[in-house]
């Protein structure tokens, strides 16, 4: 499958205003970002990890890099966003990403990670609103997520927004949580996106894993 005749392309780049002024340029993940993604993971916090992983993780293998970075762009999609410096070589803040479920055609698992030193500052929800917009343009209609399920504020959250959100079951202490993907919506217009955009909002900043469940089962068999 090809990526022509989408906006999120190979081609894609853009430079996002961060709440505190901070700029990042948002560009789709490239085979040779390997040492990129690796600076930034040995960056992450263990909590962080933690979060991202919902499980202890120490480093990233070979083979996770190599699944990380070459993706094809349609059943595996994923956006890096950088912090350029005066001086120096680009840093990676973020990195945002989706995989196709193969048994699901129309549904994919979303994965967000930001640095600790840019959480806060809306990076996860810009990140967020361009997986949605890229997932709809590839004809991917639902996300299901992956959060702890002691998470008290999400689950209020899920318990007050629209019925189209579905928490499916209860997994090694983790609720998956089924969101639809919706319309992209002009940019203007973002501050009265719906409940569910409202919630994905949340999940972005506290709750997305790092790497998608069925990509970490994969891993676990391969090894």
């Amino acid at each position: 499958m090809e990526e022509t005749g989408y906006r999120f392309n190979r081609n894609y780049e853009e430079t996002a205003r961060l709440r505190d002024g901070t700029r990042a340029k948002l560009r789709t993940i490239r085979a040779s970002d390997k040492q990129l993604l690796l600076e930034g993971f040995e960056r992450l916090s263990p909590r962080s990890r933690y979060t991202r992983f919902l499980a202890p993780k120490q480093k990233l293998s070979d083979r996770e890099l190599r699944y990380l970075t070459e993706v094809d762009g349609i059943d595996h999609f994923a956006l890096v966003a950088l912090k350029q410096p005066i001086f120096g070589q680009e840093e990676g803040i973020g990195v945002g990403r989706f995989v196709r479920l193969a048994n699901q055609p129309d549904t994919a698992e979303p994965a967000i990670t930001v640095a600790d030193d840019q959480q806060g500052k809306g990076l996860g929800t810009i990140l967020l609103h361009r997986l949605l917009d890229a997932a709809w343009e590839r004809g991917i209609r639902q996300f299901r997520c992956e959060l702890l399920a002691d998470n008290s504020r999400m689950r209020e959250l899920l318990a007050e927004i629209d019925t189209d959100v579905l928490i499916d079951h209860v997994e090694d202490g983790a609720l998956v949580v089924t969101f639809p993907v919706e319309a992209p919506v002009p940019e203007e217009h973002r501050h009265l996106s719906s409940s569910v955009r409202r919630a994905l909002t949340y999940l972005a900043q506290e709750l997305v894993s790092f790497i998608p469940r069925a990509t970490r089962h994969r891993e676990e068999r391969d090894r």
